[in-house]
């Protein structure tokens, strides 16, 4: 750890140096130290003390330096365990959080040094990822997930677009002109909200990818470049779903009874951006669409 560290260098630079000015003299004195432990009585030894004081008494500084020096050590430690090793494992902890998902963790800024400047560069990196984060999610409103993360993913705009295996599927309601014809606006897009809430449900949940609503159309495609291997069986699956899920829609009373198509159609077509620099669309053609 940091404070581990720390605790390291102090003994290093500052306690080995003092450990070795008290070695030396200490050891180069051995006879006089040997004279001390041998001395009888209080007299001789007052005796030894006075004529080596020359000698002792530098090696008693350098011995209470030492131990004053331990005494500040281990308040420094506890200081710089409480202002930096602290402060950095809660930033630490906070780093974790926001890797696995969790932005609501803001830390405070008290100071203007080089933690205070570590923390707010934090807080303006959260900053950025839950707009980077809102922005995904909003991109993901306008086209699907699946395909907004590929784009995000491929970090350029590719005009080209590739050929793939892929299954379309087209719904529409029948009769929806006369219907939307006897519709205020407002009740119009309710309606049109209520029914594709109920009718993509089944496309999302075998793996589809919603290209775009057309009116009162949807039109999803299952292709192994969005993970769907068994792309074929899982259009059918949801094609099978959203008739379910019309009649639950119907069930509730809200709106005139309604009825619709689906269509399928497998095969290869050409995926990828149309439109311009500025402005694109991400959308699939070809006679398998056509079709």
């Amino acid at each position: 750890s940091l404070t581990m560290r720390y605790a390291l260098m102090l003994f290093l630079l500052g306690v080995v140096p003092l450990l070795l000015c008290l070695y030396v003299p200490i050891f180069t004195n051995m006879d006089l130290f040997s004279k001390l432990a041998a001395a009888k009585g209080s007299d001789a030894l007052w005796s030894l003390l006075v004529s080596n004081a020359s000698v002792l008494l530098p090696i008693c500084v350098i011995a209470l330096l030492l131990l004053l020096f331990f005494f500040f050590q281990a308040v420094s430690v506890v200081l710089y365990r409480l202002n930096v090793q602290r402060p950095v494992s809660a930033l630490v902890r906070r780093m974790k959080a926001v890797a696995a998902g969790d932005f609501d963790c803001k830390t405070s800024v008290l100071y203007a040094d080089e933690l205070g400047q570590l923390k707010g560069h934090f807080n303006m990196m959260l900053d950025g990822l839950v707009e980077r984060e809102k922005i995904k999610d909003t991109f993901g409103r306008y086209v699907s997930m699946e395909i907004a993360e590929k784009i995000m993913k491929s970090g350029k705009v590719n005009l080209a677009g590739e050929e793939i295996q892929a299954t379309v599927l087209f719904s529409d309601i029948r009769g929806f002109t006369p219907l939307s014809e006897k519709m205020p606006p407002g009740d119009l897009i309710r309606f049109l909200n209520d029914y594709f809430t109920h009718i993509t449900g089944p496309i999302t949940a075998n793996r589809g990818v919603i290209n775009k609503f057309i009116g009162d159309a949807v039109m999803a495609v299952f292709s192994p470049v969005f993970g769907v291997e068994d792309h074929q069986a899982a259009a059918v699956r949801a094609a099978l779903g959203m008739e379910a899920a019309l009649k639950d829609f119907n069930a509730l009373g809200r709106y005139p009874e309604v009825r619709f198509g689906v269509g399928v159609h497998s095969g290869g077509l050409v995926a990828g951006n149309v439109g311009t620099e500025a402005r694109l669309e991400y959308t699939v053609l070809g006679d398998t669409v056509n079709v």
